[in-house]
């Protein structure tokens, strides 16, 4: 068994249309934008769309300039559905959570995919203007909070200035719909490691409110619609995984244990050749069985007569054979 350790360490995303489990966030089926930052950021971003919005990412390239010093921030985030993949190309790690806005989609499908992206940006406290402006010949909307102004079209924000302790600007320069987008990009780099933790991308916590009229949007302007606590962040569900004859497995763990998740395990095989390792309590484990077969242990409990550990088996296509 070749086995290695896994060292344990806003995105906001529109007719919605029910395609089994999916929903369609944006009109077009692809797109890529690059964006550039400007003010007190510098440096850019890309951002791939496929499948109407089920599968983004964005490629993050951008240097901190304050007061006098200079920090490089390089990540990517993969969105796919529920799922959301957070990588640091600073420590090259790797995690896995959940992105919470495609969940105001899926429990708001009596709504247009844009009146749920309007709403998202209500509840974070913007208001429409009642202004439009044109980007790419594209006749857009521009949105005020109390700190930021923000230009959308088609619930896509191509524009973004926030002035809050210090002042960033991020401005698409390239907007592209309906192009090829490679595979390729929506899966994690090789050689990265796992951290076990629960990250989250989008909005977490926002109490989406449906304006009936301008005058009721003019009224919520610069509030926060939220009921958001960071205890919520702890201890909460994990992911639903099912067996190969269509069981249902409910596994339970501290540090994402349960998370089995095989874009995290194809980034993993060329970390899997050390034959010697700690594992404390705790740490999460991942492992190879034999061909397509994978799986993640947990050291439970120790104490002066041993250990003990949970552990759980499962294919290259996500389901559980054993656990």
């Amino acid at each position: 068994m070749k086995i290695s350790i896994l060292v344990s360490a806003l995105i906001f995303a529109s007719n919605l249309a029910a395609q089994g489990n999916k929903v369609k966030i944006y009109p077009f089926k692809s797109a890529t934008v690059e964006y550039k930052y400007e003010a007190s950021f510098t440096g850019t971003h890309i951002k791939y769309i496929d499948d109407y919005g089920y599968k983004q990412a964005d490629y993050i390239s951008k240097i901190e300039n304050f007061g006098g010093n200079s920090e490089r921030h390089s990540e990517t985030i993969i969105l796919i559905g529920e799922k959301a993949y957070t990588i640091n190309q600073n420590d090259s790690t790797a995690a896995v959570g959940r992105n919470v806005n495609y969940d105001y989609y899926l429990q708001n499908s009596d709504k247009t995919s844009l009146e749920i992206s309007e709403a998202i940006l209500r509840a974070m406290g913007y208001r429409q203007t009642g202004e439009n402006a044109e980007l790419f010949k594209k006749k857009c909307k521009i949105w005020k909070s109390r700190y930021a102004e923000a230009v959308t079209w088609a619930g896509l924000i191509l524009r973004n200035e926030t002035n809050f302790m210090t002042m960033m600007v991020e401005k698409a320069v390239s907007f592209k719909t309906n192009t090829p987008v490679a595979a390729e990009l929506f899966e994690i780099p090789q050689g990265m490691r796992y951290i076990s933790a629960d990250i989250y991308q989008g909005a977490a916590g926002l109490k989406l409110e449906f304006a009936d009229n301008k005058e009721k949007d003019k009224n919520d302007a610069g509030h926060l619609h939220a009921a958001f606590n960071s205890d919520d962040l702890k201890g909460c569900d994990n992911f639903i995984y099912y067996t190969v004859s269509g069981e249902k497995v409910s596994l339970r763990g501290d540090n994402d244990y349960n998370k089995i998740d095989p874009l995290i395990i194809k980034s993993q095989r060329p970390n899997m050749t050390n034959k010697k390792l700690k594992l404390p309590r705790y740490r999460v484990l991942i492992f190879e069985r034999g061909k397509d077969i994978f799986g993640k242990m947990q050291i439970k409990e120790i104490d002066k007569n041993g250990f003990q550990v949970r552990y759980a088996l499962f294919n290259n296509k996500g389901a559980v054979t054993d656990y």
